[in-house]
């Protein structure tokens, strides 16, 4: 007789049904790999963070910078004297002369700038640095040989007026200038001793020191050129 068992059913006697022998045992799926775990969101910031923070310092340093020579700018330093050059080219030069007169030579010596004890007024004949300012404004302003010998003693070793005239002051360009310094060696009441410093000023030309020594006399109330040395 046929086996009338359901294929289903297990044999009692240890037989297995037909369809446990017949399936083919399915295969394992393979596993699949762990994902890698992505790195938290802070860290993946880290790296703008870091450039952030470079401008920042860079951008405190450049204040810090900014600062300091603002300060130095506006603070209470004060800053090196500069020299200054002036351009006196088309300013007619003035005359200072020399606390102490050069030595007395017979050439001339560069003129310094004008003092305010150098004399250029018309003088008089009541002392005698009064006669020597007079002198020298009757010989340059003047230019009168005859006035200049007049403010000399009658024994004096100047020469006549005549040749004072055309030997010096005719010598002399016109618009020449001067300023005369006088200062006092040795006085009395009846004589005086001077040592002067005539600066000469000629158009066009650098102006010019002369060192004299002036001995003046007094005659009859009025003072007069007595001798004139270099």
């Amino acid at each position: 007789m046929k086996n009338t068992r359901h294929p289903a059913v297990v044999d009692l006697l240890g037989g297995t049904s037909q369809s446990a022998t017949t399936r083919t045992p399915k295969s394992p799926k393979p596993s699949k790999a762990p994902k890698t775990p992505k790195p938290p969101k802070s860290e993946r910031e880290n790296p703008v963070q870091n450039i952030r923070l470079r401008y920042v310092a860079a951008a405190i340093v450049v204040l810090a910078l900014l600062g300091w020579f603002v300060l130095r700018l506006f603070g209470g330093e004060e800053p090196a004297p500069t020299a200054l050059v002036d351009d006196t080219s088309s300013i007619e030069p003035t005359l200072t002369l020399a606390a102490t007169p050069p030595p007395l030579d017979n050439e001339p010596t560069p003129a310094a700038e004008a003092a305010d004890l150098c004399r250029t007024d018309p003088g008089d004949q009541k002392s005698g640095s009064g006669v020597i300012a007079a002198f020298e404004h009757a010989y340059y302003v003047a230019r009168s040989g005859d006035a200049v010998r007049a403010l000399a003693t009658p024994d004096s070793p100047l020469p006549q007026g005549a040749a004072i005239q055309t030997a010096g002051i005719d010598t002399v360009p016109p618009g020449t200038t001067h300023c005369v310094r006088i200062t006092p060696v040795n006085t009395t009441d009846t004589t005086g001793v001077y040592t002067v410093v005539l600066a000469e000023m000629r158009p066009g030309q650098p102006p010019v020191q002369w060192p004299q020594t002036i001995t003046t006399k007094q005659l009859d109330g009025r003072w007069f050129i007595d001798v004139i040395s270099k």
